[in-house]
């Protein structure tokens, strides 16, 4: 699978309002983060269920096999460090 294949899927299984992604390849697995604020107010643990029951529902059991780790930020969160400018 491409790279591009991967983030198109996370994009539809897990409804990704105007996702980025830093995934890259390593080995056959992918890992990386996931930006979008489809994930403001929820917590890590259910950022990290959501990956994770989307590629289970897509490649059951590989999806072990396919996935690294994949962490999962607001566009706020990834940005911390450099605040978008006011007015």
């Amino acid at each position: 699978m491409r790279r591009l294949d991967f983030e198109n899927l996370l994009i539809r299984k897990l409804g990704l309002a105007k996702p980025r992604f830093k995934i890259r390849k390593i080995g056959n697995q992918f890992a990386g983060s996931i930006i979008s604020d489809t994930f403001k107010r929820k917590t890590d643990s259910v950022r990290q269920n959501m990956i994770w029951d989307a590629l289970e529902d897509e490649f059951g059991t590989q999806a072990m096999k396919m996935a690294g780790t994949l962490l999962a930020y607001t566009n706020d969160e990834w940005d911390m460090d450099f605040p978008a400018k006011a007015g």
